[in-house]
């Protein structure tokens, strides 16, 4: 490449330069800002409700049908459900990361169709919703009162008419979904003893009911064909209910003596709430919560600044005395965590530049690494916009991690120019070009060997392929501009701003101690090759011993997929004895509030009873939202030690179980962070089988020392009542068999009948029995169907109710009756541990016909699991073609390959010393890693095969290169590992991130340095003799 013509053309070298600032000023200003990229997986969420039914008859009539359509469905991973004693069924398909989520939606619509022809007709009544589900929650809006007339049911009414539809509609909202919500319905509530008393049934009840509250067209006077008229008038009438009183006064029966028996002689109308089954609160108030879900690639700080402004907007029109907070906001915690990444970025670029300064001892020198380093940098975000990235934690990472290696080239340039300006007394523009001629090729293969090193990895498929992705295609193209700035700017301001040293002119003191000591360090350099060169066996032995040693540590090493972060809150799962009702779940949750609310670093206290994050919608469950302080405001407490604390006081309630997890490490990916395994009953495993292995596993589980916070999903003995129904009974009497499940259902479980219109909206009328009607097994004895002859014949009749137990809930994972069983890794051990633990304990002592699967992080955890050795190899095979093209040698690049596993000894070192895990940013450590040593190795590789071409003896050269590129290697690593020092020690939010990426690199660049490049010119006098002694032996053959 033709250097000079940039160093003659200053004007045109700085406009390529202007140009790269631009570009990614522009792109800085227009990248979208979020915690992770779009790397969840595609979930696509089916919903349905069979009121009155239980799980297994839910499981059996809904999930199975479902399941066996949506079965196989393209790019599906996995796909579980669940099926409740309340009569919901939900079941979520996730797809592989690549697939379009519109289009797997759609695929699941048209499947669900096929199977809606074999559900029940109440269920596709009730309607079957499919959604894509949001990755994660950007934030929860609650909607408080202090007036005691604006209950909960007014909250969360008034949060769907006035709030919910403004917050869909603003850019960037996927999804405004009510948490706990009690959306209006008309409440018929029946007296089943007067109903009994008038002659009437449930089934007179629903054809009233559909016969007067229903829609009808009336028609026109004057349509059309007709003569003589001038005008055509709509025909009006009432159609569908809107108020108490139009439903109380509907016509039942009309007899013949003139009496009317109506609705309301027979049972209580009321607007109330839907579903009574969940309560949803803030800070132990009621409270209507609304969570926000964002859109894919939509900017998350964007997105909640406008959700604010709406809201700041719309509370100007609440009734006085209700008011809304926003007590979870994700955009918190991503604020914090880039804010931490770039005061980590700001401060590894003082010591990079301090370090610069101390090297080239110069202010004009340390000038053009300060200019170019920040070009470099800042024109990479362009070029993130155009591979549609993010600013997210990884791409800044990448960028912190590309300070070490973009100044390295800058310093490359200067350092060379200064010395041949000093030993060969030439002036700034003529030493300039000939450094450039000698350095040029230096530069570029540097730069290719390392977009060698990071672009391959980056096509790995799946989660871990895309957190590869971001950082490595960032770091490259930083890598590639820095390239560009040292072959045009960095030239040019060499020649116009260094000038000659003054002979006889003394340093200050502290320039002159560096330079002492590094003129002692380049002569112990020198020694200690001659000392390898002499002792090659010993050296191979180390070099042996060393590449054990990592075996070894990769073995040692704790295994896992991405290290857990303190995000600021994490959850509560309150469980009490199988039956429990809502009343007593109420009185611990309120207990537990209470308390969690005294500890000084909460801030707010988020409740769903009723629900739980394991087992969906259930009375005798509690989930709590514990939302702390910013990190600043917690008085030195971590939240490992909140969780302890919490755990050991609500540990002591006598009437619940209490559960404490993490949000997932990836927001989207899992219900919590730990692991999430599927034990299915597999084969002729009956649910009973299940209910024994699950018993087993959390038996020798509970055992483990390396395991906590273990739980199960499975609902096996729950308080159920039995109603034998004598089928010959019910036939002989002339009833419907199917009226008395559909008159027991409507009592006791609720009976959807129809709509009617309120507010510019569609609500449900549903049918019950009063409270006092459906408390205790007696009251069957009031539930009256109509015989032969309008006898009136109680249900008690035809059968006998005995109290049983039963599932209270039934999941299935992959059509297989299954338990989930959730944990986390005690502390010191990992998620990659705690899993081979499991499947050890499994395979141990379940029987055969049980299956075990893993879902959500720890699925892609296992996918992910092994990868360290396809990376490496990845790496040192593209390494090795670019440097065999660029020597035109098979042999000579192994020169620089066998002195990378030195670094990565280092590297393994340093994470196992430091108590930290092998995860995917130590993998991506280790991948840059190999890339610095590389370019270190070829430094001192290039200049010595340079003096052996021209005629000079193998180690005289090999000394001359190593001796000549010390101070260079020396000063640029010394940067990079004082760039990776605020990662080491990082802390704060997402500090575990930084640690574990900052860590593997800072260790193993320390050992690179230190022995790395005394290996290198070792290898390249061992490989050129071997070499040597080969093509004698072949002259001679």
């Amino acid at each position: 490449m033709k250097v000079n013509f940039f160093i003659d053309h200053p004007v045109f070298s700085a406009v390529v330069s202007i140009v790269i600032v631009i570009v990614g000023m522009i792109g800085l200003t227009m990248l979208p800002v979020d915690q992770y990229p779009q790397i969840t997986p595609p979930v696509v969420k089916i919903s349905a409700s069979y009121p009155g039914a239980s799980a297994m008859t839910v499981s059996q009539a809904v999930a199975t049908p479902i399941e066996q359509e949506l079965n196989g469905t393209p790019g599906m991973l996995y796909m579980e459900s669940s099926s409740s004693n309340s009569g919901g069924f939900s079941a979520t398909v996730t797809f592989d990361v690549s697939s379009d989520p519109d289009l797997a939606a759609v695929e699941i619509q048209n499947r669900l169709k096929l199977a809606e022809s074999r559900l029940p007709a109440e269920v596709v009544q009730n309607g079957i919703s499919v959604e894509k589900q949001a990755a994660s929650q950007l934030m929860t809006i609650c909607l408080t009162s202090t007036d005691p007339k604006f209950d909960e049911i007014y909250l969360s009414n008034f949060a769907t008419l006035n709030v919910q539809d403004l917050l869909r509609r603003i850019p960037g909202v996927g999804r405004v979904s009510s948490v706990g919500g009690r959306y209006y319905a008309m409440q018929i509530w029946v007296q089943p003893d007067k109903l009994a008393n008038f002659g009437l049934t449930v089934k007179d009840l629903q054809t009233a009911l559909k016969d007067q509250n229903s829609e009808a067209a009336a028609g026109v006077l004057g349509q059309q064909p007709v003569d003589g008229l001038d005008i055509t008038i709509p025909i009006t009438t009432k159609g569908r209910l809107s108020t108490v009183s139009q439903f109380e006064d509907i016509v039942i029966r009309a007899n013949a003596d003139g009496s009317i028996i109506r609705l309301r002689d027979v049972a209580r109308v009321s607007l109330e709430a839907s579903s009574y089954n969940t309560e949803s609160g803030i800070n132990g108030g009621n409270a209507a919560v609304l969570g926000i879900y964002m859109l894919p690639g939509a900017n998350a700080m964007e997105v909640a600044n406008r959700v604010k402004q709406t809201m700041d907007e719309l509370s100007k029109n609440f009734p006085e005395g209700v008011s809304y907070e926003v007590p979870f906001d994700m955009t918190t915690y991503i604020s914090e965590s880039i804010h931490e990444v770039y005061k980590t970025l700001f401060e590894a670029l003082v010591l990079v530049i301090f370090v610069v300064f101390l090297s080239l001892q110069s202010w004009r020198a340390t000038l053009i690494p300060i200019v170019a380093v920040p070009i470099s940098l800042i024109g990479t975000f362009g070029f993130m916009l155009i591979f549609g990235f993010s600013l997210n934690m990884l791409t800044l990472l990448g960028l912190v991690l590309a300070i070490g290696i973009v100044v390295d080239d800058a310093i490359v340039v200067v350092e060379n120019v200064e010395r041949i300006m000093e030993e060969e007394h030439l002036g700034a523009y003529e030493a300039t070009k000939k450094a450039m001629d000698g350095l040029c090729g230096a530069l570029i293969a540097t730069s290719l060997v390392l977009v060698a090193v990071f672009v391959p990895v980056s096509f790995l498929s799946g989660i871990t392929g895309m957190l590869y992705r971001q950082f490595t295609i960032t770091i490259a193209v930083s890598v590639i501009i820095s390239t560009v700035v040292a072959l045009t700017l960095s030239p040019v301001m060499c020649s116009l701003i260094l000038k000659p040293s003054v002979p006889g002119k003394k340093k200050n003191i502290v320039f002159r101690k560096i330079n002492h000591w590094l003129g002692i360090g380049n002569r112990s350099y020198e020694r200690g090759i001659r000392g390898f060169i002499g002792n090659p066996r010993r050296v191979m032995a180390s070099f042996g011993t060393a590449i054990v040693l990592i075996l070894v540590l990769h073995q040692l090493i704790p295994t896992s997929f991405l290290p857990v972060e303190d995000q600021g809150y994490f959850k509560v799962e309150l469980e009490l004895p199988e039956g429990a009702t809502l009343e007593r779940t109420r009185k611990v949750t309120d207990r537990a509030i209470d308390f969690i609310m005294k500890q000084p670093s909460v801030a707010y206290v988020q409740n769903v009873t009723g629900s739980s994050p394991r087992v969906g919608t259930n009375q005798s469950r509690s989930e709590l939202t514990v939302i702390l302080k910013p990190w600043q405001e917690r008085e030195d407490e971590t939240i490992e030690d909140i969780m302890a604390n919490i755990r050991r006081e609500l540990s002591t309630y006598p009437e619940c179980k209490v559960y404490l997890s993490t949000p997932p490490v990836i927001p989207g990916l899992g219900a919590s962070g730990g692991f999430e395994m599927q034990l299915e009953a597999r084969g002729d495993a009956s649910f009973e089988t299940l209910v024994q292995a699950v018993d087993t596993l959390m038996h020798y589980a509970s055992q483990r020392k390396e395991l906590t916070g273990l739980s199960s999903s499975l609902q096996a003995e729950i308080p159920q009542l039995y109603f034998d129904v004598d089928r010959d009974k019910v036939k002989f009497s002339g009833v419907p068999l199917a009226d008395v499940f559909s008159t027991m259902k409507a009592y006791t479980g609720s009976l959807y009948v129809n709509d009617f219109n309120m507010f510019n909206r569609v609500y449900k009328v549903y049918i019950q029995a009063e409270a006092p009607y459906r408390e205790h097994k007696e009251n069957i004895n009031l539930f009256f169907v109509r015989g032969e002859n309008n006898a009136m014949i109680p249900l008690t009749s035809f059968g006998d109710a005995t109290y049983t137990t039963g599932p209270g809930s039934i999941k299935r994972f992959n059509m297989f009756t299954s338990s989930v069983i959730r944990g986390e890794a005690a502390k010191g051990y990992s998620t990659g541990q705690a899993m081979a633990i499991l499947e050890e304990i499994a395979q141990k002592h379940l029987p055969e016909n049980i299956g075990l699967e893993w879902s959500g992080l720890s699925y892609q955890e296992k996918q992910a699991g092994g990868q360290t050795g396809l990376v490496l190899t990845l790496v040192f095979v593209f390494v090795f073609l670019f440097l065999a093209a660029l020597y035109e040698s098979w042999l000579i690049p192994v020169a620089v390959l066998l002195s990378l596993p030195v670094a990565a000894l280092g590297a393994y070192l340093g994470v196992w010393l430091c108590g930290l895990e092998n995860d995917v940013y130590f993998q991506i450590g280790l991948v840059m890693l190999m890339g610095l040593a590389a370019k270190n190795a070829i430094l001192i590789v290039e200049f010595a095969k340079e003096q052996v071409d021209a005629g000079k003896g193998l180690i005289e050269a090999t000394l001359h290169a190593a001796s000549l590129r010390f101070r260079p290697i020396l000063m640029t690593s010394l940067a990079f590992i004082l760039g990776m020092l605020p990662m080491v020690m990082a802390a704060g939010p997402g500090s575990a991130s930084r640690r574990a990426i900052g860590t593997g690199v800072f260790f193993g660049m320390i050992v690179a340095v230190v022995i790395g490049i005394l290996l290198v010119p070792f290898f390249f006098v061992y490989i050129n003799k071997m070499k040597n002694k080969l093509t004698l032996k072949f002259k001679k053959s």
